[in-house]
């Protein structure tokens, strides 16, 4: 029976403790329809971007941003692998009502590696040849997964222990196990690091821990992919999951405050203006700008968001519009202050 190896140091304990703090002020803060579904998107977006970047995407967020909003047909492997990451996540409710079972798993991989795979016989089927992992280019090899063989043995064993073994253990644990588990077997011929991650999101999900769709794992693994690699090594060098554990944890962490912040910065902007005035989240980021800095110029805002001075303007026209900032002066000296 699979069991996992790990302690319960003074750090995964501190994350633990700090997660649950933030997760219960996101729980409690009041988020008007229009924000809660701007969250909802903006973390479905990045993570279609950062879990497919991991793997070697080219696209940029920009253009993932595009081609979702537009509903773009995909022409390129590179929009069809985000697209693909996206639905998944876009509908993962439909996996989230029931018990994890091993068609649990194929179905996820095959959703994620449609029309992917040189070979389209191995989306959502276990591979049934050996894979090493390492560098192609240098040809260093840096882990090799367990026989083919092996793989439906050692996922029925996972899944039994999620299913059976879990009940009490802390949800976060539970996924970065699920996580490190999965990508330590390579149970299929690609798409592993993806469909660890969304496995591992589906738990969060299950447990009500992914905070309304707010947050994503995968912007903290891409931040340092390096770091991300290394916690995965660790493990399986000292067949220990500790140090993997503390970083997953870390990462949960740095997730959560992100959405934490902004949701408390939405909370106080909106509650000093009338709710029936709907702001973006840039209208949003220039009045948090104004309330710190009393004053702004356009190349102010240029910089924050990194727009071009036409698509500050336009900002500036809808908040002036909505009479919530006001212009002083001409020409250079323009600056704009709260109304």
């Amino acid at each position: 029976m699979f069991e996992p190896k790990f302690t319960y140091t003074n750090k995964i304990v501190n994350y633990i403790a700090k997660i649950a703090s933030a997760k219960e002020i996101i729980s409690n803060a009041k988020i008007i329809p229009l924000y809660d579904t701007q969250l909802k998107q903006e973390a479905l977006i990045k993570s279609s971007h950062y879990s497919t970047s991991i793997e070697g995407n080219p696209l940029k967020l920009e253009e993932v941003k595009t081609l979702i909003i537009n509903n773009q047909k995909p022409v390129t492997k590179a929009e069809q692998e985000v697209l693909n990451y996206f639905n998944v996540l876009n509908h993962l409710e439909k996996y989230s009502d029931k018990k994890i079972t091993k068609n649990t798993l194929l179905s996820l991989h095959k959703e994620l590696t449609k029309d992917l795979l040189r070979n389209p016989a191995y989306e959502g089927k276990f591979r049934d040849t050996s894979v090493i992992i390492g560098n192609i280019h240098t040809k260093q090899i840096n882990y090799v997964p367990p026989d083919a063989y092996k793989v439906p043995y050692l996922v029925e064993e996972l899944i039994s222990w999620l299913n059976n073994c879990t009940s009490e253990m802390y949800p976060v644990i539970t996924a970065g196990i699920l996580h490190y588990e999965l990508v330590r077997i390579h149970p299929f011929i690609d798409g592993n690091g993806r469909t660890s991650r969304i496995m591992a999101t589906l738990i969060l999900s299950m447990n009500e821990f992914n905070i309304d769709n707010y947050f994503t794992l995968d912007e903290y693994y891409n931040k340092d992919r390096q770091a991300y690699v290394d916690a995965l090594n660790n493990a399986d060098k000292n067949h220990d999951l500790t140090i993997w554990l503390e970083y997953f944890c870390q990462g949960v962490l740095y997730s959560i405050e992100k959405v934490k912040n902004e949701v408390l910065t939405l909370t106080q902007i909106t509650s000093k203006y009338d709710n029936t005035i709907e702001l973006t989240p840039n209208e949003i980021s220039v009045l948090t700008l104004l309330e710190e800095k009393k004053q702004v110029k356009n190349k102010d805002i240029q910089n924050m968001l990194n727009i071009s001075s036409q698509a500050s303007y336009k900002i500036i026209k809808k908040l002036k519009d909505k009479k919530l900032i006001k212009r002083v002066g001409k020409g250079r000296s323009t600056i704009y202050i709260l109304q």
